[in-house]
């Protein structure tokens, strides 16, 4: 059996290797090429949907840690109040009230919890375009959660 090849070193064409999970993928001839299949350039390596960068620039954002991927950045867009996700919250808090009237006689036990799903529904709305629909929604959320609660006592 024969040593491990470092990456860096081409893999000669007859001779069996160990390859470890950081080797350089290999053509079929066992030579690393480097080129594309039409003769391009080189071929790039890691995440397709990684930007872009140069060496010096993913050396220094590697020793000061950013873009670790743990890190939560809330952004301009995330805050925008015609964000479909903050208007998607007002709908839903909207059907969420429908069940949660029902649940009021038929199920109180099941109104409480969701009249509080509602609440957050609506809170999340808040930040909405829509705040005055989203604050009635919480108004109304607020008022069957307490009532399912009367119930169940």
């Amino acid at each position: 059996m024969t040593e491990p090849v470092p990456p860096s070193e081409p893999i000669p064409p007859n001779e069996l290797s160990v390859v470890s999970a950081d080797a350089v993928p290999t053509d079929v001839s066992g030579g690393d090429k480097g080129d594309d299949a039409s003769g391009g350039g080189p071929v790039r390596r890691g995440s397709p949907f990684a930007k872009s960068t140069s060496s010096a620039s993913a050396t220094s954002e590697a020793a000061s840690g950013a873009g670790s991927g743990g890190d939560w950045v809330v952004t301009h867009e995330m805050l925008d109040p015609e964000w479909g996700v903050l208007r998607a919250a007002n709908w839903a808090s909207a059907w969420v009230a429908i069940f949660a009237a029902a649940c009021v006689t038929m199920f109180p036990g099941g109104g409480v919890v969701v009249a509080a799903l509602g609440c957050g529904l609506a809170s999340v709305g808040l930040f909405s375009s829509r705040q005055f629909s989203a604050a009635v929604l919480l108004v109304l959320h607020a008022s069957l959660f307490f009532a399912c609660y009367q119930r169940l006592l």
